[in-house]
């Protein structure tokens, strides 16, 4: 399924921004959003079999993964730092097709 890209997205909002990449591919994924104004990930080669992905579903998993193997050290952090925490611990996230295919390369 391909999604409308209005434009690209601005600095700050993804919180995987630079650390997700397309498994099958092995291409770092663009953030963008829809007309609609939801958020997507999506691998920039056009014939890639994995579909855009929703970026608060990935987001979501990729954080509880991290929370589940850091504990409570997890829970404190604010919202506005998850973003250079995850890029200190994590070399980089691979999906596969599914949302469900997450890979963790830890640092």
């Amino acid at each position: 399924m391909d999604f409308p890209i209005v434009k690209r997205a601005t600095p700050g909002r993804y919180l995987l921004r630079g650390l997700l990449s397309c498994g099958p591919c092995d291409e770092l994924l663009i953030p963008s959003f829809s007309s609609s104004g939801r958020r997507y990930y999506g691998c920039p080669r056009r014939q890639c079999p994995r579909p855009w992905i929703p970026a608060e579903q990935t987001e979501q998993l990729v954080w509880a993964h991290f929370a589940s193997t850091y504990g409570a050290a997890a829970r404190d952090v604010p919202g506005d730092q998850r973003q250079a925490i995850l890029t200190a611990v994590l070399a980089r996230v691979s999906i596969g097709v599914r949302i469900a295919d997450l890979q963790y390369h830890w640092r």
